[in-house]
């Protein structure tokens, strides 16, 4: 077996493989009947929408501190620069009889988006799946454009990840906090009691006496937190007032 040495060989090989099988003989839900005629030739990113993607990720990499206006920086980046360039490159494949696209396809698309972009594997893996969900979700034209797509999100109020996640899967995303109380107390399950579905709860192995402990630890720890925050304020405050009197002094003397 010869190695692929790049991704341009990569794509090529692909492409040679997948124009023989036809997408390994799977049946393909075809939107537009052009599609049918002209197999998709570039299976990679475009270089705008890799720049696009890639800068993305370096913003919400480096958007560490948990505050509102990072939050809603990290949530617009990641819908604007990610979410829509890769839901107009993803609708332009065909898509299998189970709503996927083909294994050549997503071989290519989670090369760009792990090795071009800088996505971790989760990442990519979410980015890519939701992609899809979406595309099939709204019926989205293999022509659509950017304006196209961000129109979709807009008519139907999907301003963060989790809103695209829940509309397209049919269920809400678990959030970090959801996931710690539900190691903590328990959680709820859907049960089958007397040959009838209910919702019941079901304990962890946590007595009373760990749990208080744990909820103990917490806010001893959130006390920490919250004066280190006052203080670290307090602290740039002062240097900012320093700096500010500083050039203040420069000014006077260079005036």
């Amino acid at each position: 077996m010869v190695a692929i040495s790049n991704k341009e060989d990569q794509i090529v090989s692909i492409k040679k493989v997948n124009a023989v099988t036809q997408f390994d003989n799977l049946t393909p839900i075809i939107k537009d009947q052009a599609m049918q005629k002209n197999i998709i030739q570039d299976y990679a990113l475009s270089d705008d929408s890799i720049k696009t993607i890639a800068s993305s990720e370096v913003l919400v990499s480096g958007l560490k501190d948990v505050n509102k206006e990072n939050v809603a920086s990290i949530n617009e980046s990641k819908v604007q620069d990610q979410y829509v360039p890769f839901i107009v490159h993803t609708a332009k494949f065909p898509r299998t009889a189970s709503g996927n696209v083909a294994k050549g396809v997503t071989s290519i698309m989670y090369d760009d988006l792990i090795n071009h972009c800088g996505l971790s594997k989760s990442s990519a893996k979410l980015l890519k799946e939701t992609c899809v969900k979406f595309c099939e979700f709204f019926d989205v034209p293999s022509q659509a454009t950017p304006e196209f797509v961000r129109q979709i999100l807009s008519d139907n109020d999907l301003e963060k990840q989790t809103d695209i996640v829940a509309k397209v899967s049919g269920k809400k995303e678990v959030t970090l906090a959801e996931k710690i109380a539900k190691m903590v107390y328990g959680k709820e399950v859907t049960k089958k009691i007397d040959g009838i579905e209910q919702t019941v709860f079901v304990a962890t192995d946590l007595n009373m006496d760990e749990i208080e402990e744990i909820e103990s630890h917490m806010a001893d720890i959130k006390r920490i937190r919250i004066a280190t925050d006052e203080a670290n304020a307090e602290k740039n405050a002062e240097t900012k007032k320093d700096n500010n009197e500083t050039n203040d002094v420069l000014d006077a003397l260079t005036g």
